[in-house]
């Protein structure tokens, strides 16, 4: 039985796809378009979900999306009603919206260029449950709390509950217009970072702050009965709406935030105009206030659940500082947060909410790793590496990691193109750059080369998972790099690349069963250095991780990279 879910219509839009309760694909369409957070519809991603299980859309028993337009209806009706003389351009802009969603069969039709006859049952699931269930039905836990938080997905930011077996129980939910998601996009606005995507910046820059701010937040979102509100006089979304373009470009987002923000902190900060004190002290804040709101509402659920594991997801999931203080400041006691956590991941979301909730079949996997998109084989690779204007090598598998481990400890940076492509926001060894973070002005030089990001931003270390207590406070396990832990002290100085200002890294642990080659190469510079740690960022420039040989190759070329290993082959200039 094969099952296809998307998320379409919105940002990150993706596909995945399963075939009797094993996953076969998963992947953002703006790894094909190179659009970042491509919203529109997902029709690249799910045809190579297809071409993965070498089937065609006639083959599909069952296809959904994750958004419902009918879930909350009642409610959304009397926000229309209380609002049409102020928002009736943009109600109608998401009726429009909609609309695409209760016309999935044509629109996958439509995009595939194939007859809408097909017999695949149509299914629409519900944002947040999507969510829950792309965390909860693929973990490793038989019974866990569930908590999914983000902006807004069907009316309703953030909903929370309990899984067991296949079934999921919600227990509490939060409506439009009160979102943490809200606040933090807000935030992240009025400090010049508009982009969609921009609030990991605000999350970076936060730890060169002092949260003095802290009592202003707390009037801002206020939390009450185990969940949480909003003072919406500080925003515009609920009383003057909010410009968002979801089409087949990258999305936009109009301005949240409204003037008592700016009457409370003075002058937004326009887009690269200098950071203060007083920029990096609002983020310092808003960081603290996120983490104060998710912990309240989190200690509540454990009270109800009365069960130390956590499933995690949706869009806030992502700020991976929070999720490395889960452990410290609530009873939980194990955390699993998918890989991809937010919007795209809702895809992943929708193939086991129909298998395991609506069809009732049994669970039968666990996602360990985001290894679930296109690869390629030497043999695809063989006529591009002799085709191009660099010196070129054929290494066997024990040759390749040596040398990539050799090149990274001489402070060369190495390109490594390996396998799948990771599904979700974070490269994990496969489609990565990778430095020696030994060297404390790496940091610079891959910005200068390569990257061009913000100084105050971080670059996240991997480290073999068995060695992770010898070089952190905590040893819970963070293999899709969704936690930042604290740097022993006595290990600041060795590894001073991927040591944030404020002593914390935000880890990838690598086991051997998930990506055995690039464990290999970590292992093969920890016996060439001491350290079981290389400096890990995602392959790309300015632009969607890179996915094809060929977009790998351009980039070597346009870049200051010195190696690059394209499967079994070595490159260098």
């Amino acid at each position: 039985m094969y099952i296809l879910g998307v998320n379409a219509y919105h940002g990150d839009a993706s596909a995945a796809l399963i075939k009797d309760g094993q996953l076969i694909a998963a992947v953002e369409e703006e790894r094909f378009n190179r659009k970042k957070h491509c919203a529109g519809f997902p029709a690249a991603a799910v045809r190579y979900c297809l071409e993965a299980a070498n089937i065609s859309v006639g083959d599909l028993d069952h296809v959904g999306i994750s958004r419902d337009p009918s879930a909350h209806l009642h409610k959304k009706i009397l926000f229309s009603i209380t609002r049409l003389p102020n928002l009736s351009g943009l109600i109608a802009a998401r009726l429009a919206n909609a609309a695409k969603v209760h016309d999935l069969r044509e629109e996958l039709a439509r995009a595939l260029d194939v007859p809408p006859q097909f017999r695949a049952k149509i299914h629409k699931v519900e944002h947040h449950r999507a969510h829950m269930a792309s965390c909860f039905l693929v973990s490793p836990f038989e019974r866990a709390a569930i908590l999914s938080i983000d902006g807004f997905g069907d009316f309703i930011s953030t909903m929370w509950g309990v899984g067991e077996g296949n079934h999921m129980a919600v227990l509490g939910q939060i409506e439009y217009p009160h979102s943490a998601g809200v606040v933090y996009t807000a935030t992240s606005q009025y400090l010049g970072f508009p982009k969609y995507g921009d609030e990991g910046k605000v999350m970076g820059l936060a730890p060169y702050g002092r949260p003095r701010y802290l009592e202003q937040f707390r009037d801002i979102i206020r939390t009450e009965n185990g969940g949480f509100k909003l003072d919406l006089q500080y925003f515009k979304h609920d009383s003057e709406g909010v410009d968002m373009t979801w089409e087949d470009g990258s999305p936009t987002i109009g301005r949240i935030f409204s003037d008592k923000f700016i009457a409370s902190f003075g002058p937004a900060r326009l887009s690269g105009e200098p950071l203060s004190s007083l920029h990096e002290d609002i983020a310092a804040s808003l960081q603290a206030r996120l983490e104060e709101v998710s912990f309240h509402i989190l200690n509540e659920l454990h009270q109800k659940t009365k069960t130390d594991r956590l499933c995690l997801a949706g869009g806030v999931a992502y700020n991976s500082v929070m999720n490395g203080k889960i452990l410290l400041n609530t009873p939980f006691r194990e955390v699993f947060v998918q890989p991809a956590a937010g919007d795209s991941g809702t895809a992943l979301g929708v193939c086991y909410y129909i298998h395991n909730v609506i069809l009732e079949q049994p669970r039968s996997f666990v996602m360990e790793h985001a290894y679930t998109g296109p690869e390629f084989t030497n043999g695809q690779i063989d006529g591009l590496v002799r085709n191009s204007d660099f010196e070129w090598r054929e290494l066997s598998d024990q040759e390749l990691t040596k040398a990539a481990a050799q090149a990274v400890a001489d402070g060369k940076i190495v390109g490594w193109f390996q396998g799948r492509m990771e599904f979700g926001p974070r490269a994990l060894g496969n489609r990565s750059i990778i430095v020696d973070p030994r060297r404390a002005d790496m940091k610079d030089i891959l910005n200068a080369r390569i990257k061009k990001r913000e100084p105050f931003r971080p670059f996240a270390p991997s480290i073999l998972e068995e060695r992770v207590g010898d070089y952190f406070e905590q040893t819970h396990p963070s293999p899709a790099m969704l936690m930042v832990h604290q740097v022993k002290q006595d290990k600041r100085s060795v590894i001073p690349a991927v040591t944030h200002v404020d002593g914390s890294g935000r880890l990838q642990t690598v086991a051997r069963s998930a990506n055995p080659r690039y464990y290999q190469l970590i292992s093969d510079f920890e016996q060439i250095t001491g350290v079981p740690v290389v400096l890990n960022t995602s392959f790309n420039e300015d632009e969607p991780i890179v996915c094809t040989p060929e977009e790998a190759l351009n980039c070597f070329q346009r870049t200051r990279m010195d190696v690059l290993f394209l499967g079994n082959y070595m490159l260098q200039r």
